[in-house]
């Protein structure tokens, strides 16, 4: 138990001391820094300030202090709509809520007699440090999952617009533009801004699109600009191929929610199969039970 108990508090002191000294900047993260437009809080009024902001940046020092590379779910990070340094509070947080819920949950059934050893109560600990700090990853996924189902339908519904106005004689450039603005939700103000990003710079919405796609990670946004730039350098018809494109991702999304309400119904077939099984049981073990008996 003493060997436990100092093994513990060394790793704590040594991971305290780790995350104070000054490390040599990830190369990701410096070019990352570098690309960024800087910001000095008196050129926008609405940049956040407070102890929250010092707190995350602070968190993620920490986290990359430690080994660990946020990089990996930059696309998650993008597509929620959450910085690397709020993942990194958020990670941290996660980690000293869990672990003090199960050490008040350990302290107290001593309270009330049921006694756990002590290495039990740290195991506890330990187990919630490390179920927080992991979760948060897990939450993360999961939204962002959430966000590209939602993005995947208001593409599909975009790329209807987009045939639409096709049909009515737009040309598919400025159909693309005229969808992105008519639309309203996140998922549009993205593709509104690869549009208007692919106009600032002179490029083709090809690239605008591209750029998306490697930013949140949606595989049919890639897709849809490997299309439009087949379409412009082999000179087929760009109609024909967003129509096929609209038409894919409408099948796609049906096949999806029909998978989604086969899996409801498998579920919500689990409860009566344990309520006839136990029925079973219930008016099955007397007649078991007598025939045991003269036997």
């Amino acid at each position: 138990m003493t060997a436990l108990v100092g093994a513990l508090l060394g790793a704590g002191i040594w991971l305290v001391g780790r995350g104070l000294v000054r490390r040599p900047v990830p190369l990701l993260r410096a070019l990352r820094d570098f690309h960024e437009p800087r910001r000095d809080g008196t050129d926008d009024a609405s940049e956040p300030s407070g102890w929250r902001v010092g707190a995350e940046r602070r968190a993620l020092q920490v986290v990359e202090s430690l080994g660990f590379d946020l990089g990996i779910l930059a696309e998650d990070l993008r597509i929620v709509g959450r910085s690397h340094a709020q993942h990194a509070f958020a990670k941290l947080s996660g980690a000293l809520a869990a672990s003090g819920a199960l050490a008040v949950v350990g302290y107290g059934a001593r309270l009330v007699g049921l006694a756990p050893p002590v290495w039990i109560i740290l195991l506890l600990i330990v187990l919630g440090v490390l179920g927080g700090y992991v979760g948060a990853d897990a939450a993360l996924r999961k939204k962002a999952a959430e966000r590209r189902e939602e993005f995947l339908r208001a593409l599909s519904a975009y790329l209807d617009l987009v045939k639409i106005l096709v049909a009515g004689g737009s040309h598919s450039d400025g159909a693309l533009y005229q969808a992105a603005a008519v639309g309203s939700g996140w998922a549009f103000d993205e593709l509104k801004a690869a549009m208007d990003w692919s106009r600032v710079n002179g490029r083709p919405p090809s690239a605008g699109f591209q750029r998306l796609a490697d930013e949140i990670g949606v595989a049919d946004v890639e897709e849809l600009a490997a299309t439009i730039r087949l379409t412009a350098e082999q000179g087929a018809s760009p109609s024909d191929a967003l129509a096929c494109k609209a038409e894919m991702l409408s099948a796609l999304e049906l096949a999806n929610a029909r998978m989604k309400a086969d899996s409801t119904t498998e579920r919500m077939s689990i409860p009566t199969v344990v309520v006839a099984i136990a029925f079973v049981m219930f008016v099955g073990y007397p007649a078991l039970r007598s025939l045991l008996e003269m036997l």
